[in-house]
């Protein structure tokens, strides 16, 4: 996986399991955000698999849900 910093334009490689360590308060506040734009629509009732449905576009969510400066350029 690799992230971008939007900033700085540096850039890392991380194993899938270290980020998920270090970005952990990252993907949390995405998922929140997710979780709450997906309740908004007046269609989509949210469900136990709203997470599993954040994981499965994780790079889209992580990009467009989450508010801070790195983005997962490639998976």
């Amino acid at each position: 996986m690799i992230l971008k910093n939007k900033r700085t334009r540096e850039r890392v490689r991380l194993p899938y399991t270290e980020f998920q360590v270090k970005f952990a308060k990252e993907i949390q506040t995405a998922l929140e955000s997710y979780i709450k734009t997906e309740n908004a629509k007046p269609y989509f009732k949210i469900n136990k698999n709203s997470e599993t449905d954040f994981y499965c576009d994780l790079q889209w969510n992580f990009n467009h849900f989450g508010n801070h400066n790195w983005f997962i350029e490639k998976l």
